[in-house]
């Protein structure tokens, strides 16, 4: 300060004309100060506050100290904004402060850019950085085919280990809708999340709710227990409510799910060992009735991984499996399988790499509530398989002088292509199972005499940092293989038995930092075209502008192209998109555009989802805006759109 008087009896402190306090990284400069230095109570007058923590500029005609961290601010105003002229802030008549706590203003008014905009008789603003108790600022959207939407929260801060939030909105002709979102972290090793969700819809004059739970945790002996239950009241709440469902990629695809999967499974894993057991139920939303879907409730199985069978030359595993089928209407089932295998792996001339191997395979049935009664009774089912597989692999490494540019943008060494070819045969008996029950694959096991060949490349580097190596990392795959049945023919996609299988492919490639691509196909070989094509290019640069392409195809029942993008124009504007069309219908699915400015202080963003009609009519077309912007230390308003614009590949 330019002056300064100390009192040594009373202890107060005087100072006045440019004075200047620093606490940390805290900082206070005012005209004048009085302070009484035993208890830090005082005041200070034509104040500027910077409170770190919270980046608050906070000014004042008159600041009192009340407390070791209470203030009273009269005639003042604050902001998060570093600017001198700050692009918003809130001035009121008087502001009553705890740190890192909470303050509350009389009669505060809202302004951007000095203009008043909103004004409060009261405002409560929270100046802690963990979790507290409150209500959440209400989203607004709107919704063209029922109208207005505004969503309120309460969250509740219930201890440390867990907290919720209760959710009460207003949906314009749907009505209200409510809300519960429960999660916890009770240790390190037990957290979940627990989500509800009801409506009594007057658009179909029903009660619609939802309920999804996941949970997982860390038992005695390294056991575990994990659980992932989703269920909804009917077959188009996935549609109509797309935005309650808990998982990105789950929501993209809500309109052509077919079925919820809800499961609760626990075990444990040793070096060679593992032990699973698991209930499963699906629900079917493809129709009316889940009556005769078919639950595995439990599925109970034990692996023993490939290992040396009394310190010989040969290996054995084991795979085995107890299902309970259930359903409220139709055939149920006990079934046990057991499948041991002993395999011989060997080098043949310090080259080619020889496996063989030979499995007998046991599967018991014990049907019941066949309205026939020809399946209640014990049945069985015995059968062997065998089968072997020879491979070899060629190799060069590459110095990192013979491709030095791409060598130098990856800090790589050492580059090494391997080729890998493939041959392989199988074989499993033909044996008489059409008097068995029929609830998945492993009760139809084919008459199997059948080829398979293909090859392997590779494209691995050996990248360098600072002179120590890491290890090796795989820049690009591609995978070709076809197979060849002398057993049961295979099905193409028109329903004709073919000999050959088609030609399928894979394709991974990461050969840029700024680009990568996926593939797969199958092409089918009597034909000469391809019964599946899927495709997927990421283009991405130094500042994270993304751009992704995406296309499916599957004959006679997929055929779409995907596109999703996000890029700035000028440095605080991001503009993103994604269209998706289903080519097979000739019809856009769904459009979804945003624009986002983010500035020091503030973030302001526009969405607009256009979903169409759904192919079958059940679904109209809907239009729906979004109105996000987040206030710097203060909070934010809406649902941002990262939330729900989601790329092809279902990332957000």
């Amino acid at each position: 300060a330019d002056h300064a008087q100390l009192n040594m009896a009373t202890k107060e402190l005087v100072a006045w004309g440019n004075v200047l306090v620093r606490e940390g990284e805290d900082v206070v400069e005012c005209e004048r100060l009085e302070v009484n230095l035993d208890n830090q109570l005082g005041k200070i007058y034509k104040a500027k506050l910077f409170l770190k923590d919270q980046n608050f500029h906070i000014i004042g005609r008159e600041v009192e100290k009340l407390g070791e961290n209470r203030y009273r601010v009269r005639d003042g105003s604050f902001t998060t904004c570093d600017a001198k002229r700050p692009p918003w802030k809130f001035t009121m008549k008087e502001l009553d402060v705890t740190l890192k706590e909470s303050g509350t203003a009389k009669e505060p008014v809202f302004s951007i850019e000095d203009i008043p905009v909103l004004y409060f008789p009261v405002g409560y603003f929270p100046l802690r950085t963990e979790r507290q108790t409150g209500f959440l600022i209400p989203r607004v959207g709107y919704s063209k085919k029922y109208g207005p939407e505004i969503k309120n929260a309460f969250f509740w801060a219930i201890d440390k280990d867990m907290d919720s939030t209760l959710y009460l909105d207003w949906l314009g002709d749907r009505g209200f809708k409510e809300g519960l979102e429960y999660r916890y972290a009770i240790t390190r090793d037990m957290n979940g999340r627990a989500n509800f969700y009801f409506i009594d819809d007057p658009v179909i004059d029903k009660n619609r709710y939802a309920f999804f739970f996941k949970h997982q945790q860390k038992l005695p002996y390294e056991f575990y227990l994990k659980g992932n239950i989703n269920h909804v009241s009917d077959r188009l709440y996935t549609q109509d409510f797309s935005e309650d469902l808990p998982e990105a990629a789950t929501r993209i695809d809500s309109w052509s799910r077919g079925q919820l999967r809800s499961n609760l499974y626990g075990g444990k894993n040793w070096d060679q060992f593992s032990f699973l057991t698991e209930g499963a139920f699906f629900n079917d939303l493809t129709k009316e009735s889940n009556a005769e879907t078919i639950q595995k409730l439990p599925q109970i199985s034990f692996h023993a991984h490939p290992q040396s069978l009394f310190k010989t030359p040969f290996f054995y595993d084991l795979v085995t499996s107890y299902t309970h089928f259930w359903r409220v209407k139709g055939v149920e089932a006990h079934r046990g399988d057991l499948f041991p295998r002993i395999s011989y792996p060997v080098r043949l001339f310090n080259v080619l790499k020889l496996e063989s191997n030979i499995g007998l395979r046991e599967t018991l049935y014990r049907p019941y509530n066949d309205p026939t009664h020809e399946l209640n009774q014990w049945k069985s089912r015995e059968t062997f398989e065998a089968g072997m597989e020879m491979s070899n692999e060629f190799y060069r490494v590459y110095d990192a002088t013979t491709f030095s540019k791409i060598s130098n943008l990856y800090k790589v060494a050492k580059w090494m292509h391997t080729i890998e070819p493939t041959v392989g045969y199988r074989y499993s008996p033909r044996i008489r199972q059409s008097n068995l029950p029929l609830f998945d694959e492993v009760d139809r096991i084919p008459y199997t005499s059948q080829f398979t060949y293909g090859i392997t490349q590779r494209i691995v580097g050996k990248p360098e940092k600072v002179g120590i190596s890491s290890g090796p990392y795989e820049y690009g795959k591609l995978n070709v293989f076809q197979s060849y049945s002398l057993g049961d023919p295979f099905i193409d996609s028109k329903g004709k038995e073919r000999d050959f299988s088609n030609i399928k492919g894979e394709l991974w490639w990461n050969f840029s930092p700024y680009i990568s691509a996926q593939w797969d196909a199958e092409l089918n070989p009597y034909r000469w075209d391809f019964d599946i094509w899927n495709a997927l290019v990421t283009v991405q640069d130094r500042r994270t502008d993304t751009f992704q392409a995406q296309y499916r195809y599957t004959r006679d029942s997929t055929n779409e192209i995907n596109f999703y993008t996000r890029f700035r124009t000028i440095k605080p504007l991001y503009v993103s998109g994604s269209i998706r069309y289903n080519i097979l219908e000739k019809m856009r699915v769904e459009n979804v555009y945003s624009a986002e400015y983010q500035a020091q202080c503030w973030t302001l963003n526009l969405a607009i989802q256009d979903k169409n009609r759904s192919p079958d009519g059940s679904q109209k077309r809907e239009l729906k805006f979004e109105l996000y912007f987040n206030l710097l230390g203060i909070g934010s308003y809406g649902l941002k759109p990262a939330e729900w614009l989601v790329s092809p590949t279902g990332r957000r």
